[in-house]
């Protein structure tokens, strides 16, 4: 049996038959793949969410608000700034941008951390006494600042804009350990006013890479040469 249909004889199709045949139905295409981190510059999102919250911060120590209502500000460094800069950081990493995400990677802990501590005291979450919540923040000043005077080291390869940004933080919280040091409220209004002008320069960045982004064949303003080759 099996031999026979093996050697099956196809008979041609009559007249009668021909038009009975359907015409095959088109195989449909693949579906389009969907590539994760297939381009983009992440940072048309870190820069102007890094900026917004070091605005909200700037203010608020400058006596924009009473120095007793800091939690003010917790809104968008941990729902804004803090979330989206780690956001940035995996959307860099999968692209490969390793210097971009250990920026906003660190700058994301920064800010985070920051909400932390202001919600912590706030709230007396971790059993810190009143007479040392100034050390509290001298604490996490001071740690903060010396990271990121390692980190301005490998910015000096970057456009200029990034390392003055990254300098500034470094006096803003040079300054702001000092002044929860000594208590002396007006070197927190210099820390604030130093704040608000790193937030005008990540402004400024922006613009230039959202003109890149769109396009531009001169992209402004421009940030200036890298300080070290």
């Amino acid at each position: 049996m099996s031999q026979l249909q093996s050697n099956e004889i196809k008979v041609p199709d009559s007249p009668a038959t021909l038009g009975r045949h359907e015409t095959p139905e088109p195989v449909p295409a693949p579906p389009t793949e969907v590539i994760v981190g297939a381009g983009g510059n992440p940072l048309i999102l870190g820069l102007p969410i890094f900026a917004v919250g070091a605005l909200a911060l700037g203010m608020v120590l400058i006596g924009f608000m009473p120095a007793t209502a800091l939690g003010a500000i917790v809104p968008i460094v941990l729902f804004a700034t803090g979330l989206y800069l780690a956001v940035v950081t995996v959307w860099a990493a999968v692209l490969g941008q390793t210097m971009v995400a250990g920026i906003t990677g660190t700058f994301s802990g920064f800010w985070l951390s920051l909400a932390g501590l202001l919600l912590g005291l706030q709230h007396n979450w971790y059993g810190i006494a009143a007479a040392d919540a100034a050390k509290t923040q001298e604490l996490f000043f001071i740690a903060w600042g010396c990271l990121f005077v390692f980190l301005l080291v490998p910015c000096l390869r970057l456009p200029a804009v990034y390392p003055a940004v990254v300098g500034l933080v470094v006096a803003a919280c040079a300054i702001a350990a000092a002044s929860a040091h000594l208590g002396n409220a007006n070197l927190l209004k210099v820390s604030g006013y130093i704040i608000l002008v790193l937030a005008f320069l990540g402004f400024y960045a922006f613009v230039n890479v959202g003109l890149t982004a769109m396009g531009a064949k001169r992209p402004f303003p421009p940030l200036g040469r890298p300080l070290v080759s």
